[in-house]
Order: C-alpha cells, then sequence, then structure tokens
C-alpha cells in the first residue's frame, strides 16, 4: 500500500510541476469558478423564489448540498476523474498496453496517474458555499455533526470514485460506448437534495443506485437530521460498489484487444 502512496505522490509532484507551465491558467480557473458560482446561486434563488424552504429544505441548506456537490466534483476531477476521462483514447492509441505491463493495479494507475491543479481552484465554490452556511449556522451548528458530515463526503467521494471506475471500465471493451457522459449525468442528479425526487425514486436513490450518499446524507449528518446508522450504512455500501468497480474492471480487462491487434 506504501509504494502506492509512494508513486501517487511522485506523479503529484509532476503534475504541480506541470502546472507551473500554465500560470495564466490559473485566473481564468479562478475566473470561470465564480462565474459559476453566480450562476448555480441565481438558479437556486429563482428556485426558492420568495419562499425560504423548498421541500423542507432551507435556502442555506440547499446550498450546503449544492456546495458538497462542487467539492466532489471538482475534488473527484481533480483525483481521477481527469484519468478516466483520459481512458478511452490512451485505449484507441495503445497507450493503455503500457499500463498493463506495470506492476501496479491497472485500475488503480489509470485512476490515479495525474493529477488536475486546476480542478483543485475550482473547487473553491464548493468551499464558498459549504462555508455560507456555517456562517448562517454557527451558533446552532453541533461538531459532533460536523465532523459526521466530513466522514460523510469522505464517503461520497468513495461512491464518486466507483461511479467513474464501474463505467469507465466497459471502455477497455467496447471504446466510444458514450458511459462517461452517462455518469456525469447520474452523479449531475445530486445536486440538489434528493427530496424533490417522488417517494419511490428517493427508495432507489438510497439503495440501487445510492446517489443520496453522495451529497444529501453528507448534509442531513451536518445539519443533525441523520445520524451514525446512515454513516455506517453509507460506509459499507461504498466500499462495496468499489469492490464491485475493480471486479468489473477486471471483468473487462480480460475482453481487452489491444490497439496493435
Amino acid at each position: 500500500m506504501w509504494r502506492y502512496v509512494r508513486i501517487w505522490f511522485l506523479n503529484l509532484r509532476a503534475s504541480i510541476k506541470k502546472s507551473n507551465t500554465y500560470k495564466g491558467e490559473i485566473f481564468v480557473r479562478f475566473f470561470r469558478t465564480f462565474f459559476i458560482l453566480g450562476i448555480q446561486v441565481l438558479l437556486l434563488t429563482l428556485v426558492f423564489g420568495n419562499s425560504e424552504v423548498y421541500v423542507g429544505w432551507t435556502k442555506a441548506e440547499t446550498y450546503l448540498v449544492m456546495g458538497i456537490w462542487n467539492l466532489l466534483n471538482y475534488f473527484g476531477w481533480a483525483f481521477f476523474g481527469i484519468n478516466l476521462e483520459r481512458l478511452e483514447s490512451r485505449v484507441l492509441s495503445g497507450e493503455f498496453d503500457f499500463t498493463l505491463l506495470k506492476p501496479l493495479s491497472s485500475a488503480w494507475f489509470s485512476s490515479f496517474y495525474d493529477f488536475s491543479v486546476y480542478s483543485v481552484i475550482s473547487s473553491l465554490s464548493g468551499f464558498v458555499l459549504v462555508g455560507y452556511y456555517f456562517f448562517i449556522t454557527w451558533g446552532t451548528l453541533s461538531l459532533t455533526n460536523v465532523l459526521l458530515g466530513v466522514a460523510g463526503i469522505i464517503v461520497g467521494l468513495l461512491f464518486w470514485y466507483a461511479f467513474y471506475l464501474l463505467l469507465s471500465s466497459f471502455t477497455l471493451a467496447n471504446p466510444r460506448n458514450g458511459f462517461l457522459a452517462l455518469v456525469k449525468e447520474i452523479l449531475g442528479l445530486a445536486k440538489y437534495p434528493v427530496n424533490i425526487y417522488s417517494s419511490s425514486i428517493q427508495m432507489v436513490f438510497f439503495t440501487i443506485l445510492p446517489i443520496a450518499f453522495v451529497t444529501t446524507v453528507p448534509a442531513s449528518l451536518i445539519i443533525g437530521r441523520m445520524g451514525y446508522a446512515f454513516l455506517i450504512i453509507g460506509t459499507g455500501l461504498a466500499i462495496l460498489f468499489v469492490r464491485l468497480s475493480y471486479w468489473v474492471w477486471k471483468q473487462n480487462v480480460k475482453k481487452y484487444v489491444s490497439a496493435g491487434g
């Protein structure tokens, strides 16, 4: 395990050096981040209108959900999304052949060989929205709930990775399948509290397709609406989905055909 950690830090150092070559991109990212943040706030303002509560969530609580989504989206992209997005081109060009020759897990290396520094900058929008909720509710915040929420966010990132890896793995056997676009659409459903959907769909989002554990559950843990049980269940499901994703990856590696035949 420590070998993987050491390799990841070496990759991180290389990514940081590479990002220093394009310092102008940092300013572009800052502008883009706060521009998108403004649009998100505007959309939520239009949804709430003159009301302070929508489907049982206050405006500040909905900002919290969206902030967590932004954090997971951009950190997910920084750590593994950028790499799995490139998987199709690496398969088509034959570059993936070299990954299989490395004495490492091909799923792990394909997920974490590069790091997007610019996406970390974009995650500022998430910190702003979450910070706004903390500022508004500072007097009633519970340290225990906040710690549970942080643990819930980590679990949410595990789900995010599991969904990305699961659908990306099919690229090995069948490139150009459009599954990465599908996973983005699925995770996009978690940008708002799952309460906006019907009860039957909510049930699906807590079981078969557990995207409720991505944002709604972490936010509810911070707010104090949910307790340890949801965190424990979410952790178990996240580990299950990650293991399933690695298993599906291995099955697709067996079906992989080199670009050279």
